[in-house]
């Protein structure tokens, strides 16, 4: 088994491990309270923290497109992916396996998906940084000045095409999500309140 092939199926057997424990922590808090823990005050919270969690993911985006400095917000990419793992796990212990509501179910499935892109993202990002890197390195061996070497490189950046085809699935099913979660917010404090 090729390094790749052995990395992503732990990613995906760590994905699994942790949504089956999010939704067993969500059905042992429901024994326990003797009501679906997401529609108590308690789930609630926890609904309300995957939120905010899930909200910190976009101060990478904000951050990277309307930054005042050069260069690329490293620190804030981190906190993307860690948030961009985190909230959803909290929304999962929030929602359990309850899929008894439209539209919550379509949030839920979405924010999966959105996730799981996420996560081939980082795949595809490191990947190509790899392919930038030794890139790099070849056309300074090469006699290239830094500066043209880093003007090639941003051409054949600009170029990738897997990230771009990355790109047109998981922007559209964040904002699919982000409208099904607004939904569900919005129907939630209008039929059950808070």
């Amino acid at each position: 088994m090729n390094p790749i092939t052995q990395r992503f199926l732990t990613v995906i057997s760590c994905a699994a491990i942790a949504i089956a424990l999010g939704f067993l922590l969500e059905v042992l808090l429901s024994f326990q309270s003797g009501w679906q823990f997401g529609h108590t005050q308690t789930g609630h919270l926890v609904g309300w923290a995957g939120l905010a969690v899930i909200l910190a993911v976009f101060v990478y985006s904000v951050k990277k497109r309307h930054a005042r400095t050069k260069g690329w917000p490293k620190a804030w990419f981190l906190v993307h992916q860690v948030a961009g793992v985190g909230g959803p796990l909290l929304i999962i212990i929030h929602a359990g396996p309850h899929f008894h509501a439209l539209v919550p179910t379509l949030a839920l499935l979405a924010m999966a998906i959105v996730t799981l892109s996420g996560i081939i993202g980082v795949v595809v990002h490191r990947k190509a940084l790899r392919l930038l890197n030794s890139k790099r390195k070849e056309l300074l061996a090469q006699g290239l000045t830094r500066q043209d070497a880093e003007e090639l490189l941003f051409a054949l950046a600009s170029d990738e095409e897997t990230f771009r085809i990355w790109q047109m699935i998981h922007v559209p099913m964040v904002m699919i999500f982000l409208v099904l979660m607004i939904s569900h917010i919005f129907g939630a404090l209008y039929f059950g309140g808070f």
